[in-house]
């Protein structure tokens, strides 16, 4: 609205000496939820100019500042929003969500114009709270799946360090990684997953040998092994027992 009075007020006295200056928008700052906003775009051009930094969230205007440069004097509208006017660098604290606005700073000059205008996206950090497997035994198809909290995230995934063997795919926008007929080595590998957003990033790694469901396999596995390995010896030390058995009865009886 501002930029649009300034626009007609030139119009309207041709005479008049003109100049509309609108700065290009520095694009979007990313923001940590809690953190602070800050920027140095409130520094008086001259000293008879009055500088208001507002900001526009979902159609509509709020003031948040104001920097009388002629007095050196500064007003601000919200009790989390300081300005040192020498620098002219301001500070918005603990940052919410609803911070999310373009800010922009006004000139009251002759004519007026916009110095500055910057959109800020205030993000939730990223957070991972779990990493699951479907295992249920050797040779089957696996996946893992993470699950996390976060805005503009992106996932990632490596194995032992390295990117992912060309026989992993991954599903649902990288939350889930596939393993056709996962094998032992698949199991002792290291899963790394990565998850990154403008503002912070997690990593977690996951052992499928760590798996509930594996390591009951690996039990099972072992008693099997056992009792197989050991059933011919142990029928041959039973059938020499039973055998010897009345040899050695007699002899005791004997004596």
């Amino acid at each position: 609205m501002k930029v649009l009075l300034t626009f007609l007020i030139c119009l309207l006295l041709p005479g008049l000496l003109c100049m509309m200056i609108i700065s290009v928008s520095s694009g979007t700052v990313y923001v940590q939820s809690g953190s602070d906003i800050t920027d140095c775009n409130m520094k008086c051009p001259e000293d008879d100019v009055t500088l208001e930094l507002y900001r526009q969230c979902r159609g509509e205007d709020r003031t948040l500042l104001e920097n009388h440069c002629h007095f050196n004097h500064s007003k601000s509208r919200d009790p989390r929003l300081q300005l040192d006017t020498g620098s002219g660098c301001w500070k918005l604290t603990f940052a919410k969500k609803d911070d999310s606005c373009i800010y922009n700073v006004w000139c009251y000059c002759a004519p007026g114009y916009v110095m500055s205008s910057t959109d800020i996206l205030v993000l939730d950090s990223v957070l991972i709270s779990n990493i699951s497997s479907n295992f249920r035994r050797l040779g089957e198809e696996t996946a893992l799946s993470v699950q996390f909290s976060g805005e503009e995230s992106g996932v990632t995934w490596e194995v032992d360090g390295e990117p992912l063997p060309d026989r992993y795919r991954l599903i649902d926008d990288n939350r889930t990684l596939i393993i056709p007929s996962v094998q032992r080595d698949d199991a002792e590998r290291r899963f790394r997953v990565r998850i990154t957003n403008p503002v912070s990033e997690e990593i977690r790694e996951y052992r499928l040998i760590n798996d509930t469901m594996f390591i009951r396999m690996l039990e099972t596995e072992g008693i099997g092994d056992y009792g197989g390995s050991c059933y011919i010896p142990c029928m041959g030390v039973l059938l020499i027992g039973v055998i010897l058995s009345p040899l050695l009865w007699g002899v005791i009886v004997g004596v």
